[in-house]
């Protein structure tokens, strides 16, 4: 059998080449006898006949032998010519095509399929913008073809000519008979109206695909992504939940049900996000003990610390280090002001932690010190408050925090030196300058109550150098001035206190009682919102009384 199949290769091959031969003496008898015009039209015939034979059969290599030879007697013939650069671009010799496609371009630039021949090229080539040029003048002839119409598109996009290629995709979707390639059409001018950031363009695209697959899955996703993206979260939430009702993959349901997740922490429906969590533990393939995470965290920002705290020690029991999730147990247990259970989870960490890790509790026990201290003092306990902010020292005692609250505490014992020198410490440890602003608020009380006037206005001063728009400074100010009698400065701080707090009820007063000289309706207006703001303001009914009253006399 195999000898059989040898034995016909060759005679095939010899039959080729005797064609070739056949031919080619025809081509050299023609040109060398007879009346030359009516020999060469007959030449052309039969040569055209039988290199459309050889490339309709592929044999591409015969088609160029031929073309060329006959080519070098009759150099004007075009649809030889054509055939031969066509044989070129199809045995992949691009170089020769684009040379053949010039040549035929010269004598007849209007020739459709040549510039179709040599925009190919160009793509093989990796010039896409040359290929533009041929393609485009190849659409002003050939605007209902499918072929060219695609490939025009693809070169728009490939060259980030968005709209340009937006419109040729549209032009072909109504070129397209089959519902798939209109389908497929869609998803592209779907992505390519994301680009360029018309979104209700591609709302449309999704939605034409939609129509057809209804049940598509990427499409379903592309269109959830997108609503996420113009922050509709109702919609994307409707889309992933009307894609519940045909998805059965695990990976696309815990890709449904983590976006519904994140979505539900977006917008703070946490009850919603426990819910989808919990759907998300009965898939295959979930990570149960970070879901189980997110859900203790889920009840601790819905204030159900004991349902949250629980969960985490279960965590902590099944994890092997149980370092972050012990951490977050301990926060747990602040956030429900158990600081005793906080400080024996930060110490059992440090009993087997890594420097690095030992250097992050520190840090933490310091500032846990430091809320347990704030909690004694709003109970008036000053002395267990000193206490705990002098075992906060032991851990990072350049944590400015302490000595400011160490000053909260001066101040409410009324030892005001001692307030000072616990801020000017605050101050000087707080490098990144974030607190600035109320320890410079802080630091101006207690020189005003020591009667360091000028103390207090370089206090206040610097605290509008960091914060020129903080309102509990800006009151300062004014009262300040307003103890100066420079009326006018008074009035300027008082009024910019209120435009950045609202509901600064003793800067409205003061500005109130400054109007009572000059703007007595003002006056009662600011009264009456402040009234209304908090009716128990006595100061703020008496004058109000004492205005009015005064109007009858």
């Amino acid at each position: 059998m195999t000898d059989t199949n040898i034995i016909i290769i060759i005679v095939a091959f010899v039959a080729a080449i005797a064609a070739i031969y056949i031919l080619y003496s025809i081509i050299l008898f023609q040109g060398s006898t007879g009346k030359k015009g009516d020999e060469l039209q007959l030449s052309t015939k039969n040569i055209l006949e039988q290199v459309e034979v050889l490339y309709d059969k592929k044999e591409y290599g015969l088609v160029q032998l031929l073309a060329t030879k006959y080519l070098d007697r009759v150099p004007g013939h075009v649809d030889v010519r054509i055939y031969l650069a066509k044989a070129y671009y199809e045995d992949r010799k691009y170089n020769q095509a684009i040379k053949q496609c010039s040549i035929i371009l010269k004598k007849k630039s209007n020739n459709v399929e040549t510039r179709q021949v040599l925009g190919n090229c160009y793509i093989k080539k990796q010039l896409p913008l040359k290929a533009i040029k041929e393609y485009e003048y190849v659409f002003d002839y050939r605007k209902t073809d499918k072929d060219v119409v695609r490939t025009l598109a693809e070169l728009y996009r490939e060259t980030d000519q968005l709209f340009s290629s937006i419109g040729a995709y549209e032009v072909l979707a109504d070129l397209l008979d089959l519902e798939e390639d209109v389908a497929d059409v869609q998803s592209i001018l779907a992505e390519l109206n994301e680009e360029i950031h018309d979104y209700p363009a591609a709302f449309e695209a999704y939605k034409t695909r939609l129509g057809i697959y209804p049940q598509d899955v990427l499409t379903n996703r592309k269109l959830t992504e997108l609503y996420i993206k113009i922050k509709n979260y109702p919609v994307a939430i409707e889309t992933l939940l009307y894609m519940l009702t045909f998805v059965t993959e695990s990976k696309v349901l815990l890709w449904i049900y983590d976006t519904l997740v994140s979505l539900s922490v977006e917008t703070e429906d946490y009850d919603k996000a426990i819910e989808y969590s919990e759907k998300l533990l009965d898939i295959q393939g979930s990570d149960k003990f970070k879901i189980r995470n997110n859900i203790a965290a889920f009840n601790l920002k819905l204030n159900r610390t004991n349902e949250g705290i629980a969960i985490l020690e279960d965590l902590v029991m099944m994890s092997q280090n149980g370092f972050d999730v012990t951490l977050e147990l301990a926060d747990a247990y602040i956030q429900n002001k158990d600081y005793q259970k906080a400080l024996e989870k930060y110490q059992l960490l440090l009993d087997k932690a890594t420097p690095r890790e030992a250097k992050t509790v520190n840090l933490l026990l310091c500032e846990l010190y430091i809320d347990w201290s704030i909690d004694l003092y709003k109970k008036d306990k000053i002395d267990d408050s000193f206490d705990l902010l002098k075992e906060a020292t032991e851990y990072n005692a350049l944590n400015s925090e302490i000595y400011y609250n160490m000053a909260k505490n001066y101040f409410k014992q009324k030892n005001y030196p001692s307030v000072i020198e616990s801020l000017n410490k605050a101050l000087e440890f707080d490098k990144q300058k974030e607190y600035q602003a109320k320890y410079l608020l802080l630091l101006s009380d207690a020189h005003h109550q020591l009667g360091n006037f000028f103390e207090e206005k370089k206090a206040l001063t610097d605290l509008l150098k960091y914060d020129e728009k903080n309102p509990q400074g800006l009151y300062r100010v004014g009262l300040m001035y307003a103890a100066q009698h420079d009326f006018k400065n008074a009035e300027d701080a008082f009024k910019k206190s209120i435009t950045y707090d609202p509901d600064l009820i003793k800067a409205k007063y003061n500005l109130a009682l400054l109007y009572e000289n000059n703007n007595r309706d003002r006056a009662k207006e600011l009264y009456i919102e402040i009234l209304e703001q908090d009716p128990t303001f006595e100061e703020a009914k008496n004058s109000l009384a004492d205005l009015s009253s005064s109007d009858y006399y």
